[in-house]
This record gives structure tokens, sequence and C-alpha cells, in this order.
């Protein structure tokens, strides 16, 4: 069997939806023997996606524990240049064709959309494309499944925002999506708040999409591979002596970086000595934040860039309590990976962090902008080292339970499968 999964950054670039492709990929390859190519950017990082700045990755082509992948530039058309290219989205982004509309869509990658002209395409079986917003990609796999008549698997890892009035949930669900969703042989969902919100987007837009192609996959970890963190050896390398709250992913606004400092200076001037710990891609506007705040605060906050996978793990063994009270997530690889390591952990007060973690018993869910609601369920964590424990461990059951990929995962190859 022959697959081409595309999608809009790839390892070694970092984010939720890149390592759920890398893994559906990785198993596909060496589990089941796939052949599996996929098609990404060459960008590094999120931004570069947005305003083609940034770092790339220089190597076009790769061979990945089994998978080929292929990474297109920017380089080389009229649009390669940021106000150009935002000047073209906004003008076509409302252009009443659904076509062009997803064209106008991030990442405008068209030596990409070049490529998928090409006759040799008709030998893949399956086609997968992931994930929203990037519609620009949806298309590229669209008219390559509709070309050749091959099965067309769509993974939108949909961010629903915190209530029905966020922008995030305009941003991400779109009439022009319509087609897809209609035309999608398999829809692959992180919760089932996720499909109910495709379901009723559809019908409310005239499309009625048949309820069996909306398959529940949810996320997961390799126990097996990730409790390996040294906790010590990283409060021993960066010199940290009181505990530790800690975020691990992209520091940005929707993420709720910015609310968690605002949130922990409340702590810090009632005179509590706590570490403040964030590690992932390096995002300018979040570390020149850092660097305005008072000298009182910043002693407290650590701000890692592109940590290492070991040195991540190592941090979620010596932190005491995980923070990450984000608007934009499907459904947070992180809550998971925290629960791994017994941390119990706080997140979104919306529909799909409601189904992932349960309300005080394995962490606690805050409005996104209460920051003295977030403040003080932290300061409660630290003060009650019993109570920190008990929600850690019950956390550490139900990802035991639940979220394995070890066994998960044969739900991904009963997908592909099925699809022909």
């Amino acid at each position: 069997m022959k697959v081409l999964n595309i999608i809009q950054k790839y390892y070694p670039s970092r984010g939720g939806a890149e390592l759920f492709m890398q893994i559906v990929s990785e198993y596909l390859a060496e589990e089941l023997n796939y052949d599996v190519d996929v098609w990404t950017t060459n960008a590094l990082r999120a931004e570069t996606l947005w305003d083609l700045e940034g770092e790339t990755i220089q190597v076009d082509k790769a061979l990945i524990n089994g998978v080929k992948v292929r990474r297109f530039s920017f380089e080389g058309h009229i649009l390669n240049h940021k106000y150009i290219n935002k000047i073209y989205r906004v003008l076509f982004s409302h252009f009443p064709n659904w076509k062009i509309q997803n064209l106008a869509s991030c990442p405008t990658i068209f030596s990409m959309l070049k490529e998928a002209k090409s006759n040799l395409l008709k030998n893949y079986d399956y086609i997968t494309v992931t994930s929203s917003p990037y519609y620009f990609l949806f298309y590229v796999g669209y008219i390559i499944s509709k070309r050749f008549n091959i099965p067309y698997i769509i993974i939108p890892a949909l961010h629903v925002g915190k209530d029905s009035k966020d922008s995030l949930r305009k941003k991400y669900l779109r009439k022009s999506i319509l087609p897809f969703l209609k035309y999608a042989d398999k829809i692959v969902l992180n919760t089932r708040v996720e499909g109910e919100y495709i379901y009723d987007f559809c019908k409310k837009n005239g499309v009625l999409i048949d309820k069996e192609k909306l398959i529940l996959i949810g996320q997961g970890i390799f126990l097996d591979k990730i409790l390996i963190g040294n906790g010590e050896r990283f409060k021993e390398k960066y010199s940290l002596e009181y505990p530790i709250v800690f975020q691990v992913g992209s520091k940005t606004f929707d993420k709720g970086s910015f609310n968690l400092i605002k949130a922990m200076k409340l702590i810090w001037d009632q005179g509590g000595k706590y570490h403040l710990v964030f590690a992932g891609q390096s995002n300018r506007e979040f570390t020149k934040y850092i660097e305005s705040l008072d000298g009182k605060y910043k002693k407290y906050i650590l701000n890692i860039n592109n940590i290492s996978d070991q040195e991540k793990w190592d941090l979620y063994d010596a932190g005491d309590l995980f923070s990450m009270v984000s608007k934009t997530d499907s459904f947070g690889i992180v809550y998971l990976e925290s629960w791994a390591y017994r941390k119990p952990v706080l997140g979104c007060n919306n529909a799909a962090m409601r189904e992932v973690i349960s309300n005080n018993s394995d962490g606690f869910l805050v409005d996104f902008d209460d920051i003295r609601g977030i403040s003080k369920k932290i300061k409660y964590l630290l003060d009650n080292k019993e109570r920190r424990l008990e929600m850690g461990s019950n956390g550490f059951i139900k990802v035991r339970e639940k979220y394995d990929w070890n066994r998960n995962l044969k739900k991904v190859a009963e997908i592909y499968k099925k699809s022909n």
C-alpha cells in the first residue's frame, strides 16, 4: 500500500499535529510496511508559514524512520514576500469561489501545487491531509484525490476556542472547506466535540455528512519511550531550588503563556518563591515580554528555546505542576505527557478540554481570561502536596488505560484498511 500524507510542517519541526502525523506515518511505514511519503513545507516554525520569515530546513528530501519526506520551498515565487503574500491572502480569501479562497490560505506553497499535477501520483492508495487552518494543503490533497479517485482522509485538528463567539472558531470553520468535508472518505477526530462541531457546521450550511465517516482516534503517548526523565539533572543544570510550574509547547497569547506569567506575578507579589519554566520553540514577542518584566519577576522565569527531547523529559520529571490554559488546542498531547510523569494539569474550560481533563480529578479547568482563577488553582496545588500527588496519579492511570499508543495505534490501521 502506498500513502501520501500532506502537512504544514514535519519533524524536526515541533507541534501537536506534526507529532501525530509523524507517529501515524512511522506506524504505517514500520509496522504495516506501507510505502509512506510525506509532503510538507521547509518551515521549521509556524511563523514562517504566515510571515515567510524565520528558520527553514535546508534538506529537500530525507528518509526519516522509514518515511520519505519531501519539503517544498516558498522560494522562486512572486508571493514569497511577506507583505505581498499578506495582501494576496486578504484579497482572495473573500473571493466568491471556494477554490480560490483555499488557495489564499496558508501556506501558499505553489511549488507543491505544481507537483500535484504529476501523473505519477495515481499510484497512491490513500491521501491524508492535516491540519486546520492550512487549507491550501487540503486543496492540494483534494485535487490529487479527485483526479485519480484516491481515498481522501482528513485530520482537521480543529481548535474550537474558548466558546462559540471566539474568533478562532471562525478561523477554523469556514464555508470554503465544506467541499473537503463533504468529499472526504474519513474525518479523523481528536475529540467527540470536534466531530459534533464539524457535523453541525456542515448541516447549518446545507451539507449533510455521513456520521460513519467521523472516526474518533484521540491522541496518545508511548509510555515506555518517554519515562526517561531525570528531574535532579534538570534542577542542577539550571540551579533551581524552588517548586516548579511549567509549560511545554508554543509560547503564545492563545496558548495562555502570557496569562500564566500574569497569574504567577500575583503569587510572587504575595511572597511566593516558585520557578516558572517555559520550554518550546522560540517566540520573539514572548521573549520581549519577559525581557520587559521587572527583575523581581524575571529572576523566577526560565525560558528555554528549542528544548531537546531528553531535556524536555527531565523538565517533566522535575516539575511540580503543568499549566497551559490554552484556547488553541484540539487535544493537547502535553497534558498526557504531564500525567505520564504524575503531574496535575491546568487547562482551558472549553468543550474540547472538558473531554480530555477531568476537572478536580487529574487537573483543573479554568476560563482562559481568568488570571486570578489560574493563580488560585496554582497556589492551591503548590500548597497541597498530597492533593497534587493524588491528581497526578489519577492522570497517570488515565493515560495508562486510555492513551497508550501501543494499543491505540491499531485504530489507525483500521482507518486505512477500511478507506479502500
